[in-house]
C-alpha cells in the first residue's frame, strides 16, 4: 500500500522532505501537472473576431478551466512552437490537453 503524501507548511519542510523520502514509496498516479506564469506579459495586442470564434474560444476556455486569454495564448504558443518557431514557454497540463482537444475537433 502506498503512503500518504505528508501535508507541508513551508517550503523548507517541503525541501527536506523531498530530500529524504523514497518517492517509490508514494502513489504518484494522482497527481497533475500545473503550469506558472512567471514570465511577466509585457505586450499587449487587440483582435476583433467574429463573434461565433470569440463564443466557441470562450467555451473552449471554460472546458480547460482556464482564462480565455491564457487559452488564446497557449494556443498560439502551441502553433508556433509546431511552425519551427520557438515560443518561449510550453504548454503543459490542461493546457496541453485543451490544445489537443482543439486540434482533433479542427481536424
Amino acid at each position: 500500500m502506498a503512503k500518504k503524501f505528508p501535508d507541508l507548511k513551508t517550503d523548507e519542510e517541503a525541501d527536506d522532505w523531498l530530500q529524504n523520502a523514497d518517492l517509490t514509496d508514494y502513489d504518484l498516479s494522482e497527481m497533475k501537472k500545473v503550469r506558472f506564469e512567471l514570465a511577466p506579459k509585457d505586450a499587449s495586442i487587440s483582435l476583433r473576431l467574429p463573434a461565433a470564434l470569440l463564443a466557441t474560444l470562450k467555451a473552449r476556455a471554460a472546458k480547460a478551466k482556464m482564462p480565455t486569454q491564457r487559452f488564446i495564448r497557449v494556443l498560439i504558443e502551441a502553433q508556433l512552437s509546431e511552425g519551427g518557431a520557438k515560443a518561449k514557454s510550453k504548454p503543459a497540463g490542461k493546457a496541453t490537453r485543451a490544445v489537443t482537444r482543439a486540434r482533433k475537433r479542427a481536424a
